[in-house]
């Protein structure tokens, strides 16, 4: 199970200052850094957010939720991992501060990502700017003696998108039990990394499901389609966490999700889903 935020301030209406701006990507990608300057308590799990305030000239008050990028601290700072979009008024207003700019936010407060069970393997499965919690979690467990392994598959667009591989290669250098891989959708012919979506190039390289965790963040249309086929495939839900960030209703079609499953070649799950597939077929076997 996953422990709910606990953190009282919450509610609050909090004030930070921004100690650190870096922009990653030519495409729009941007790592902020702040210290809370309130006279509040500040404490965070990783997969919590922030609520980012502004007032935007023309559509007015504007919030939005960003999860934390940066692993629990005594420092009272944080860091958020931005991809800024000409539709996202806060995201743009974000991506104007500079060092020394204060901010309003409401936070930290949300679902912790640190997982319960004694003994299961984590599988991230991440889309642009979802890599932010995730980053978070491997950052507090692996320091901090958790050796089950971690898998961190990123998608991303272009090689354009590509930001944090320094980091995240000294993190596996570092801790033998994470290994991380980045897909691309749209790859020049010499790219040597994953091709595809996360959906598409991911599920053959699990080889098996049992005894795992699951987490998604990012597109709603991958997490939907991911959480319906490993539901299908056997998993459990409560070993499937969701952290959405856009497409909030996605519904998968069946072709999507038919192709999904095929990609799969795990079978050490109980799989009612197949289990009445097959039924069917022998049925219009019997029939035909």
């Amino acid at each position: 199970m996953l422990a709910k935020g606990k953190n009282k301030t919450s509610r609050l209406l909090r004030r930070a200052r921004v100690t650190q701006y870096e922009q990653l990507t030519s495409t729009g990608t941007i790592r902020l850094s702040f210290e809370v300057i309130d006279e509040h308590p500040f404490d965070f799990e990783p997969g919590q957010f922030v609520a980012i305030d502004c007032d935007h000239a023309t559509l007015g008050y504007r919030r939005s939720p960003y999860c934390i990028f940066s692993p629990p601290n005594a420092e009272r700072s944080f860091q958020l991992l931005v991809r800024t979009i000409p539709e996202g008024p806060v995201s743009l207003f974000l991506s104007r501060l500079e060092p020394g700019d204060v901010i309003s936010f409401r936070g930290a407060t949300g679902v912790s990502m640190i997982p319960r069970e004694p003994h299961t393997e984590l599988i991230l499965l991440a889309t642009g700017v979802g890599l932010g919690p995730f980053n978070s979690l491997i950052r507090y467990l692996a320091p901090n003696g958790f050796k089950r392994p971690l898998r961190l598959f990123w998608g991303l667009r272009l090689p354009e998108d590509i930001c944090l591989t320094e980091e995240l290669n000294e993190l596996a250098a570092a801790y033998p039990n994470f290994q991380y891989q980045i897909s691309l959708s749209q790859p020049p012919a010499n790219w040597p990394g994953l091709r595809g979506r996360v959906t598409e190039s991911a599920p053959p390289l699990l080889e098996t499901l049992g005894n795992k965790h699951f987490y998604f963040c990012g597109n709603g249309a991958m997490i939907a389609e991911m959480s319906r086929v490993l539901s299908d495939l056997g998993v459990p839900q409560t070993l499937i966490c969701e952290e959405y960030y856009f497409n909030f209703h996605h519904q998968p079609d069946e072709p999507a999700l038919h192709a999904i499953r095929r990609r799969f070649t795990a079978r050490d799950l109980f799989s009612p889903f197949e289990q009445i597939e097959i039924f069917l077929s022998n049925q219009n076997h019997s029939n035909s």
